[in-house]
């Protein structure tokens, strides 16, 4: 602007030299002429510039608008699907972590779609706990089980082949069931197991009781953890009710014992510390109690679990139920709505999430 002003100025100079007047004239004329041709010119140029920005703001708002909408519309169907209900303070935070948990699956599952990850992630029950909640309903306990030497160690044979694939979810395993809240890992873990074996020994399928554990067993610790080994203990001295005459209620209660549907078992035997060794377990026995590492698994959707971030502090206890060549089936209390119907499949080959450091299976 200020080259095109001189310019005008120093064009009029030349043609007014004769006529001082005009020439004083006609530079003020020029001059008021040209700052208000650049005074209306700027204003514009700003307007425009001021325009663009509300406009940008406005696109960004409508951006962050619609994104907040989409969040709310999941949280809302969120909580009618798991059913959950909050004060308005409560709603505030939890529809916070929700967010940042809807980021976190959102993220992965772009990874997921370009073939960088082998397991997806979805919104289920814990998608508005935070990590730290989430880690407080694992069972801490289970790090803590002594090894006693007169235990039996199961072995794998290394002269028998064993099958390529075992997958006992439909001889031998009952259905997902849900532990809540409660810290009770451990007894779904063990009447699975007992489970088991009752339909391969005795062609019963019976769910049996874990709230029997939860309030009866006084060498584990109810809703805040216990260890498989020592349910299977517990099962040996007193035997166990079924589902049907010992329900379940999430919470640790008072022991009542009455009815036994399972009146004993002769023991119970730990595996050797090997992915050889459960493999042939899962094929000669059946089904088998566990212990992982679960940390990593609150958002898991379905696949093969490898998140190689999963560490080896056994803190959940599950069911193995099966293997392929490239991975584990694992069957969880977390209900149905959690996972691939409530199993999670696991890499091998890695000690993933500490799947072979303590095994066990019952005897009857």
């Amino acid at each position: 602007m200020q080259n095109c002003f001189f310019f005008v100025v120093e064009y009029s100079f030349r043609n007014t030299r004769d006529n001082i007047k005009r020439i004083k004239i006609k530079r003020f004329t020029i001059k008021v002429v040209l700052f208000h041709y650049i005074d209306k010119l700027y204003s514009v140029v700003l307007s425009q510039r001021k325009i663009r920005m509300k406009l940008f703001i406005l696109a960004a708002l409508i951006v962050a608008t619609s994104a907040n909408l989409g969040a709310f519309e999941k949280w809302t169907s969120f909580k009618a699907t798991h059913n959950k209900s909050y004060s308005l303070v409560e709603d505030k935070l939890r529809f916070a972590v929700f967010q940042e948990n809807l980021k976190k699956i959102e993220e992965h599952n772009a990874k997921y779609e370009n073939g960088e990850e082998t397991y997806y992630l979805a919104v289920n029950q814990f998608a508005d706990w935070s990590s730290a909640e989430f880690k407080a309903l694992l069972n801490s306990q289970i790090i803590n089980r002594p090894e006693l030497s007169f235990i039996e160690t199961y072995e794998a044979d290394p002269n028998v082949e064993l099958a390529s694939s075992v997958d006992w979810r439909n001889k031998a395993v009952l259905g997902v069931k849900n532990q809540g809240s409660c810290g009770s890992c451990w007894a779904f873990s063990a009447t699975g197991a007992l489970e088991g074996q009752l339909a391969i020994h005795k062609n019963q399928k019976v769910p049996l009781s874990e709230q029997e554990l939860v309030d009866c067993d006084s060498s584990n610790s109810g809703c805040n953890g216990g260890l498989m080994t020592n349910a299977f203990a517990y099962v040996k001295s007193h035997g166990l009710a079924s589902e049907k005459q010992y329900a379940y209620t999430g919470r640790d209660g008072s022991c009542k014992r009455g009815s036994r549907t399972l009146s004993t078992i002769s023991g119970y035997v730990n595996l050797a510390k090997t992915e050889a060794a459960l493999a042939s377990a899962l094929s000669s026995v059946g089904p088998v109690s566990i212990a992982v590492d679960a940390d990593t698994w609150q958002l898991y959707g379905g696949g093969i679990f490898n998140n190689k971030n999963c560490g080896t502090s056994l803190n959940h206890g599950v069911l193995a139920v099966g293997y392929t060549n490239d991975v584990f089936i694992v069957k969880n209390s977390w209900g149905t709505s959690w996972g691939e119907l409530g199993y999670i499949r696991i890499s091998r080959g890695h000690n993933l999430c500490g799947l072979n450091q303590m095994n066990s299976y019952p005897k009857l």
